[in-house]
């Protein structure tokens, strides 16, 4: 079944997650890690460029520009995402589940979460998505 995350919707949870890091005195936990990066991808799929910059380490922050056109046109959706890391410091690799599910000009494309990790960097006491391994 595929879960249509509607824009608005996204900016709220996007919102929810960040305040939920900022507002904590466990920032440093991996499960913020793993949320900053599910936060990423509800700005990715709604082509929320300030969002992914603003969730993105310093490094990150030209290429998550680039990522946030990379879907605008094609009507794309996440589908079951959860995201899990496993931090080493000020470093943390995150793995997700699910699909971003696009579709364009008639034909559907499945981009499976899984088959790539997600490198997740504490910056200035917030973890920052961060490109991947």
């Amino acid at each position: 079944m595929k879960s249509k995350i509607n824009p608005s919707f996204a900016a709220v949870v996007i919102f929810v997650v960040l305040t939920t890091v900022a507002c904590s005195g466990a920032a440093q936990s991996k499960d913020y890690a793993a949320r900053n990066v599910e936060a990423y991808l509800y700005a990715r799929v709604a082509g929320n460029a300030e969002q992914m910059i603003a969730l993105s380490c310093s490094d990150w922050e030209t290429k998550a520009r680039v990522e946030a056109s990379t879907f605008k046109s094609m009507n794309a959706q996440l589908d079951n995402v959860t995201c899990s890391a496993t931090a080493n410091g000020s470093s943390a690799d995150v793995h997700c589940s699910g699909r971003i599910v696009t579709s364009y000009n008639g034909e559907s494309k499945e981009w499976k979460l899984d088959e790539r990790t997600f490198a997740s960097t504490l910056e200035s006491g917030e973890w920052r998505m961060c490109g991947y391994k």
